[in-house]
């Protein structure tokens, strides 16, 4: 079976046949104009020999089967509308309307919309923050525990573990402590897709999570929007979830993005541990040159190939731009870091030096700009109550009655609007949660450093759409 690629080879041979199309899409096997790519010839739909996307028995349950058997998983499913349908899946899978779920404060955007869409009640936990930098980490067992005792009756714990900046989670002392409890455990762990033993950190699947999300296009040679699920559901769980993503996901599948997931896996399953040590060696040679050489900082946290830079004493977002104008394009600043995701091969002498280069001629463009007169600003510790539960419930948010008020009155009051700074797309202030001064300093830092941010449709003239004072609990 290794070396298999059932999604793809069903499309070559479908290719090969050469027959006329008289079925959708419109392209018409890329003949309908003239000098159209080569890739509308494998942009198909669910033809004889290509199997059906949402009851797979021939090519897509083939590929399914050796997805599946890389991460011991009872069952694994292709998503071709990314993680986002994924969260959305797990999370109907385990719940019903009206249920507690336990979730990380700093999750994707996209878990916060299938709760309120779902109709499931969040109770909030936060994550801890490194010392030295600052950064947003990942939910500790003793906040866990808090949450299962304050807020008693929940149905599940949902949890993104890496996190955006590649820090793991202590996922076998949270797994304990969710058996303990009989509740399934989900993680996002769409930044996750490489792990395992070859890459050298362990998937969350493989640690005893009931399920994961993880993007196949982050990391792996996928197309934007392909990801998958493993899971270990209970039958009942795995029938809601495959109601949930026959419901959630297009009728039309993209049999673009089910190849290049089918390739992703194929290639995922050819790493061993001794090329991704050397891997590994090669991206740790370039952090310890870029610390060496340029005057910008490098560091890692548990994924290796996440390196995470800084330069005293500009911000994220600066040292994003400038590295951008050098050729270098980042995934994203917060703070005083950006992001970088580096690619999962051998990075050559070459291509090092050339990076090193541009790195320099960044730190140099920085100091002829000279000190910024506006410093970043420091993500706020919202944390200093662990848990907590929304102000008010998502499902009666519709029926609230709205005002806009400015930032300043605010303060104190609830939120009709969830506002996030994308990327990443962890929300900063959540709809139904009390605004407090730090959201408001925050959210002025944002929107006078330029940073975008989604949501909010008055925030360009400082105001806040907010439940109406009186009707307020």
């Amino acid at each position: 079976m290794e070396g298999r690629m059932p999604i793809i080879e069903a499309l070559v041979a479908h290719v090969e046949r050469k027959a006329t199309s008289w079925h959708v899409p419109g392209h018409k096997n890329g003949t309908l104009v003239e000098g159209l790519p080569s890739f509308f010839e494998w942009d198909k739909t669910e033809l004889r020999g290509l199997d059906d996307f949402h009851h797979p028995e021939e090519a897509i349950y083939e590929a399914k089967l050796l997805l599946r058997r890389i991460y011991g998983a009872s069952d694994s499913h292709f998503l071709i509308n990314g993680s986002t349908v994924g969260n959305w899946a797990m999370l109907a899978a385990v719940s019903q309307r009206g249920d507690r779920i336990y979730v990380q404060r700093n999750s994707h955007k996209s878990v916060f919309n299938a709760m309120e869409w779902l109709g499931l009640s969040p109770i909030l936990l936060e994550p801890e923050r490194d010392p030295v930098t600052g950064i947003s980490g990942n939910v500790s067992r003793e906040t866990l525990k808090e949450s299962l005792t304050v807020f008693p009756g929940g149905t599940a714990v949902f949890l993104t573990s890496p996190t955006y900046y590649g820090e793991t989670a202590r996922i076998e002392e949270l797994v304990r402590i969710t058996k303990s409890s009989n509740i399934p455990l989900l993680i996002d762990e769409a930044h996750g897709a490489h792990f395992g033993e070859a890459f050298g950190v362990r998937s969350a699947f493989e640690l005893g999570a009931t399920a994961v999300v993880q993007s196949a296009h982050k990391t792996l040679p996928a197309l934007t929007m392909g990801a998958w699920i493993h899971e270990r559901f209970t039958e009942d769980e795995r029938r809601r979830l495959m109601r949930a993503l026959q419901a959630f996901q297009t009728s039309s599948p993209s049999y673009l993005l089910m190849a290049s997931l089918d390739f992703a896996r194929d290639y995922r399953e050819r790493w061993t541990v001794s090329y991704m040590k050397s891997v590994r060696t090669s991206h740790e040679f370039l952090h310890q040159q870029i610390n060496q050489r340029t005057g910008m900082a490098a560091f890692t946290f548990d994924d290796w190939s996440r390196m995470v830079l800084s330069c005293e004493p500009y911000s994220g977002s600066q040292l994003l731009e400038a590295l951008a104008d050098q050729g270098l394009d980042a995934e994203f600043a917060l703070g005083a870091h950006v992001v970088c995701i580096l690619p999962l091969r051998i990075i050559e002498p070459f291509e090092r030096d050339a990076w090193i280069h541009q790195i320099q001629l960044t730190v140099e463009f920085l100091k002829a700009e000279g000190i910024p007169d506006k410093r970043y600003m420091e993500q706020p510790i919202m944390g200093k109550i662990k848990v907590s539960s929304l102000s008010y419930p998502l499902d009666q948010l519709d029926y609230a009655q709205a005002v806009e008020q400015t930032f300043e009155k605010a303060v104190g009051l609830v939120s009709l609007e969830t506002i996030i700074p994308y990327p990443p797309g962890i929300p900063l202030l959540l709809r139904g949660e009390r605004i407090t001064a730090e959201h408001i300093k925050m959210i002025e830092y944002y929107t006078n450093t330029s940073i975008h941010l989604q949501g909010g449709e008055f925030l360009q003239q400082g105001k806040l759409r907010v439940i109406q004072e009186g009707i307020i609990e």
